[in-house]
């Protein structure tokens, strides 16, 4: 059985430049080098104008589900399903952070990158005094300041609500009676019973390491059809993101979370379980790593060209050797990025322009059939490659594996 390997830096890509060059041409990558020297290369467009532009939307297209038909107005609902909690025709799921406020400005979208253990005891003290109060309302916790809050029978759009992204605004003044924001009658009830919602927690949180709960990207329930490629053989996901996890389970792919979502993750422990599940015989495998993406919103280059290296050094590394030694499996690697994340690029006002920005992104492909002549992984070096102009559509990358 042949075995195929897609390797996911989140946010890798960038339009930051120091020394004339960007992190993915600074870095020092031997080992995705060498895959692009073998393989084909090009530029992949992930995202689209008419949708955000974030991960979900890429990544969904990156696994062959087109967001244009599959995206649920938000990420929370995937969240929730990696969750076990279903959602009902007319709930609404938020993304919900822990954070700090200090006179009424947005310290930290993050809580300072509060810690599971603290993050899931303040969760247990808002359902215990608010529970009551807020019948129609359910508050998971997910992962350090990630949280997951349920709204039943909401019954209106998620598009209707506007809610304020935490880590873009960070340094923004924060009315919490007046947070969200709806846009027509029925989302102005929701809207208010939400901020009511958010100040009565901040009152329980208060001198607490998080001092405030934020609400945002509100969604409606996620459905996927089954995998494409589990039609060939055993498929799995090695991720820590949680809306990777539920769109996993909605698809039916094997899950195993593995690390964090922050740049210090566990590398190797990452590219160890993806050899593991190449010798269990999964026919494809995907690994993502949210770490370039985590530093770029921290606007820490030095810390996003770490991250690259290191998926380099114990993730590609590991991938290389295990189809060197058994090369009668080997099948395709794929290593891509899912959108830019522009690390510190500033206006007058010294807040970043755009975190996302919509160009494609490189990709490299090697089978051992097509090949080109580039040879290093970047935005710049995949201009010359088989497919970059014009960029393929993201939906159609899982169609080079056979």
């Amino acid at each position: 059985m042949k075995k195929h390997v897609l390797i996911i830096l989140d946010g890798a890509a960038d339009l930051t430049k120091v020394n004339g060059k960007t992190p993915l041409q600074t870095a020092s990558t031997p080992n995705i080098d060498f895959i692009t020297r073998m393989g084909f290369t090009g530029l992949l467009k992930t995202l689209h104008k008419n949708l955000p532009k974030g991960s979900i939307v890429a990544l969904l297209g990156i696994l062959g589900f087109d967001p244009k038909k599959f995206y649920p107005h938000g990420r929370a609902s995937c969240e929730a399903k990696a969750l076990d909690i279903d959602l009902n025709k007319g709930d609404l799921a938020f993304r919900t952070n822990l954070a700090c406020i200090e006179n009424n400005i947005l310290t930290s979208y993050n809580a300072n990158y509060i810690k599971d253990v603290q993050a899931s005891k303040l969760i247990d003290l808002l359902n215990k005094n608010l529970k009551n109060k807020f019948s129609d309302f359910e508050l998971y916790h997910n992962s350090d300041f990630r949280n997951t809050l349920i709204i039943r029978n909401a019954n209106v759009h998620p598009l209707n609500l506007v809610c304020p992204e935490p880590h873009e605004n960070m340094g923004e003044e924060f009315i919490l009676s007046e947070l969200i924001k709806g846009l027509d009658n029925k989302s102005k009830i929701i809207a208010s019973k939400i901020n009511s919602y958010i100040s009565q927690s901040a009152e329980i949180l208060k001198n607490k390491r998080a001092n405030v709960i934020i609400p945002w990207s509100p969604s409606s329930p996620l459905h996927l059809p089954r995998f494409s490629l589990l039609k060939k053989g055993k498929c799995g996901i090695i991720t820590h993101m949680d809306f990777l996890q539920g769109i996993a389970k909605a698809s039916g792919l094997d899950c195993f979370k593995m690390g964090n979502g922050n740049w210090n993750t566990d590398y190797n422990g990452k590219g160890s379980k993806l050899v593991d599940l190449l010798d269990q015989d999964y026919h494809f495998i995907i690994c993502h790593i949210n770490a370039p993406d985590e530093a770029s919103h921290m606007g820490d280059i030095k810390k996003k060209i770490y991250s690259i290296e290191q998926i380099d050094k114990y993730i590609v590394s590991k991938v290389i050797k295990y189809f060197k030694n058994n090369p009668k499996e080997f099948g395709s690697v794929i290593i891509t990025t899912d959108h830019y994340t522009n690390t510190f690029i500033k206006n007058e006002s010294s807040r970043r322009r755009e975190s996302h920005s919509i160009g494609p992104v490189p990709f490299v492909i090697w089978n051992n059939v097509y090949e080109d002549d580039v040879s290093h992984f970047s935005e710049v070096d995949m201009l010359q490659g088989k497919y970059a102009d014009p960029p393929i559509n993201n939906v159609n990358l899982l169609k080079f594996i056979n």
